[in-house]
């Protein structure tokens, strides 16, 4: 659990650095890892929508790209060229799922007619299939 809270704090800790913080889910620990490694404040940020799909635009103009971030408490993945995921989606070795509003489904959850687990964390539980 303990590796888990450290990739999610890297990946916040990215979004800060290199792309603009998104309003990250107040107290959790990866807000509190990567404000302290990072010193940064959180940026105000707004979905946009283009022809190839949603991006969130930070207040610096930049875009969160190949990172997740949270947007009023709801998690979402964001690809390497700043568009919102959804479906199926492979981060690192870990599998996520994304529903077409672009939200992370986390818990126990249907997808197409297969039953899941997802941990809190949006990673799928493979141990829940073993």
């Amino acid at each position: 659990m303990r590796t888990l809270w450290k990739r999610l704090a890297a990946y916040g800790t990215c979004s800060a650095l290199l792309f603009g913080a998104i309003s990250w889910i107040p107290g959790s620990p990866v807000q509190m890892e990567a404000m302290a490694q990072t010193g940064t404040t959180v940026l105000s940020s707004e979905w946009q929508q283009e022809l190839d799909g949603w991006r969130l635009k930070n207040s610096d103009g930049s875009y969160a790209k190949g990172c997740f971030g949270a947007v009023d408490n709801i998690w979402y993945y964001f690809d390497q060229d700043g568009y919102m995921v959804t479906g199926w989606q492979q981060v690192g070795n870990d599998w996520y799922y994304f529903e077409e509003d672009g939200h992370m489904v986390t818990g126990p959850a249907y997808v197409g007619q297969v039953y899941y687990y997802f941990e809190s964390s949006g990673k799928l539980n493979k141990s829940f299939y073993e």
